[in-house]
C-alpha cells in the first residue's frame, strides 16, 4: 500500500485556506461599503466643507428601511445640496455632546428651540413645527384614561433616556402642582412607544414628539397620543455658538 506523503496535500490546503479568506474579506468589503453608503452623501458640491450631520433616529423624521434612508430631516437636508456626513445618535445629549466637543458641526434631533438652550447654542430657522403629547393605551373604541395633564398627579410617566421631555414634565408638575414621577428608560422614543404598545410592565404613560406617537400610531392602533402636553415648538437644528456663518448658510437654502 502507497502511503500519500503529506507534502502532497498541502496544495490543496493552501487552496482552501486562500478561498476562506477571500470569502472572509469580500464579506468585510460588502460591509464596509454598506457602512459607507449609510453614513457618507455622496453629493458633490463646490459648496464649502464636508458638514458633519449628527442625526438622530426617529419616525417621520429620520429612519432607514433596508438600504433606503428617509424621513422629513433626512429629505430636507438632501435638497441643501451641500456636501454632510452622516452620523446617527439615538438622543439629544449623545449629539449636543458631540457639538460641544467638535466631533459634529450640525445636530438634527427632538430638542425644540427653548430660552434654556439658546444661551449654549444657536439655531437654524425651523424646519417644521412639532409637540410633546402624552401617549397611552386605548382599548378599541374606548376613550383614553387621561384626557388631561392635570391627572397625571401621582402617575409616572416614561421618556427616553436623556430626553428633553424629561424637563417639560418637571415643568409640568410644578403647573398642577401635583408630583408627576419620571422613569427615563435606555431607549428610544420608537422603541418607548413598541414597549407601551405592547403592555410592557411599569410602562403605562409615555411622552414623546407628536410627529413620533403620529408614526407608530399607524402600525399600533391602540395608542392613544390625544393629549397635549406642551403648545407648538419650532423644531431647528442646532449649531456651535461660533458657527453662524454656517448657520446662516443653511437658513438660506432652508428658507
Amino acid at each position: 500500500m502507497t502511503m500519500k506523503n503529506s507534502n502532497e496535500r498541502k496544495p490543496q490546503s493552501r487552496l482552501l485556506l486562500y478561498a476562506l479568506l477571500l470569502a472572509l474579506s469580500l464579506g468585510l468589503m460588502f460591509s464596509l461599503k454598506r457602512c459607507q453608503h449609510f453614513d457618507v452623501n455622496s453629493q458633490d458640491s463646490a459648496t464649502g466643507d464636508t458638514i458633519r450631520v449628527a442625526i438622530q433616529y426617529a419616525p417621520g423624521s429620520f429612519y432607514m428601511e433596508g438600504d433606503t434612508l428617509g424621513g422629513i430631516d433626512f429629505e430636507r437636508l438632501n435638497l441643501l445640496d451641500l456636501p454632510y456626513r452622516l452620523y446617527p445618535i439615538t438622543n439629544p445629549a449623545e449629539g449636543l455632546n458631540g457639538l460641544n466637543d467638535g466631533r459634529y458641526d450640525l445636530v438634527i434631533a427632538d430638542l425644540p428651540m427653548i430660552a434654556d438652550s439658546t444661551s449654549e447654542y444657536i439655531f437654524t430657522t425651523p424646519v417644521y413645527v412639532d409637540r410633546q403629547v402624552l401617549v397611552q393605551r386605548v382599548d378599541s373604541g374606548k376613550e383614553p384614561q387621561i384626557t388631561s395633564v392635570v391627572q397625571l398627579g401621582g402617575d409616572t410617566v416614561c421618556v427616553a433616556e436623556n430626553s428633553p421631555m424629561a424637563a417639560r414634565i418637571e415643568n409640568l408638575s410644578k403647573e398642577i402642582g401635583a408630583p408627576i414621577f419620571i422613569s427615563e428608560r435606555p431607549v428610544t422614543s420608537e422603541k418607548l412607544l413598541i414597549e407601551l404598545a405592547r403592555g410592557l410592565e411599569n410602562v403605562n404613560y409615555a411622552v414623546v414628539n407628536e410627529s413620533v406617537a403620529r408614526e407608530l400610531a399607524v402600525d399600533y392602533p391602540n395608542l392613544n397620543y390625544s393629549v397635549p402636553v406642551s403648545l407648538n415648538q419650532f423644531q431647528p437644528w442646532i449649531l456651535r455658538k461660533s458657527d453662524t456663518a454656517l448657520r446662516d448658510t443653511l437658513n438660506a437654502r432652508l428658507r
